[in-house]
């Protein structure tokens, strides 16, 4: 069963999960996958989603930043109620640099 994102009171988007943004949540405490989880659900039931063309058959390719550091590559496929977590880096893979 996938995950079901309330995006507003006449529409639902199924959250479709990649293998590497799967592999990413399951390296992650409990209580991060639902901070995420949460933080996706916020971000893409307002923000988001929410400024976009619902008719659009086109599929619409972004990136967002979550409030717990956590980078977000997404697709919208409007037409077949689908939100696509493309890739999804934990806040130190971000910020990994070599050191000098």
């Amino acid at each position: 069963m996938r995950p079901v994102l309330s995006l507003s009171k006449a529409m639902a988007f199924r959250l479709q999960l990649l293998p590497q943004a799967v592999r990413v949540l399951s390296t992650c405490e409990a209580a991060v996958r639902e901070r995420v989880l949460y933080e996706l659900g916020a971000i893409f039931s307002g923000p988001l989603l929410g400024t976009r063309r619902q008719g659009s058959a086109t599929p619409s390719v972004g990136a967002c930043l979550l409030p717990s550091g956590f980078h977000v590559n997404y697709a919208v496929d409007w037409q077949h109620g689908l939100l696509h977590l493309l890739e999804l880096h934990r806040p130190e893979q971000d910020m990994a640099a070599p050191a000098p």
